[in-house]
């Protein structure tokens, strides 16, 4: 029970971090707008030009487990219940997306993902134990940011396959 209660305080502590989050995003968005022209704000809107909703939420689902998993990742947490949120989290957006050969692997990288934020807790619990080192704690925040990195590239990969892929269905129309 006591676990349990634990995963529900980090779950809010993770839902009041993305409120906050959107809400930078959308006044740093909001403030940066006013600067761009109309051609910019076409471009940037363009990613989301013709597609469905259901895509749309795709993105959106992708986006929101990055930022799950990053959360986890700075909080050094990872259990089951945090594993089967994320995994749920891909596999609604690659369902959605209608995206199941790339899905698997999406789900897989996922999946990974969990598992290497797992080991940096374990590292972490290592670096600060007994004896501190400074070597193996500037190697763990090496690490740490390499995961991150890691982490982006996987989310921007993913929603790039999902933008092409919606391109390629509108010139097929046309």
């Amino acid at each position: 029970m006591e676990e349990m209660n634990s995963v529900i305080l980090n779950l809010s502590g993770f839902v009041a971090v993305a409120i906050i989050f959107l809400l930078v995003l959308f006044i740093t968005f909001k403030i940066l707008f006013r600067k761009f022209d109309v051609k910019d704000k076409i471009k940037l809107y363009g990613v989301f030009f013709n597609m469905k909703n259901k895509t749309i939420w795709s993105f959106s689902l992708i986006s929101l487990n990055y930022l799950f998993l990053v959360w986890c990742l700075i909080n050094f947490d990872m259990n089951y219940i945090y594993i089967l949120i994320s995994l749920t989290l891909i596999t609604i957006a690659c369902i959605l997306a209608k995206d199941f050969k790339t899905g698997i692997l999406s789900v897989v990288n996922s999946a990974l993902e969990c598992f290497i934020i797992y080991f940096v807790k374990m590292f972490k619990d290592y670096v600060f134990g007994d004896e501190r080192d400074l070597l193996m704690f500037t190697i763990f925040i090496f690490v740490v940011i390499f995961i991150f990195l890691y982490f982006t590239y996987t989310m921007f990969t993913d929603l790039n396959f999902i933008v092409k892929r919606e391109k390629d269905l509108v010139k097929k129309k046309m």
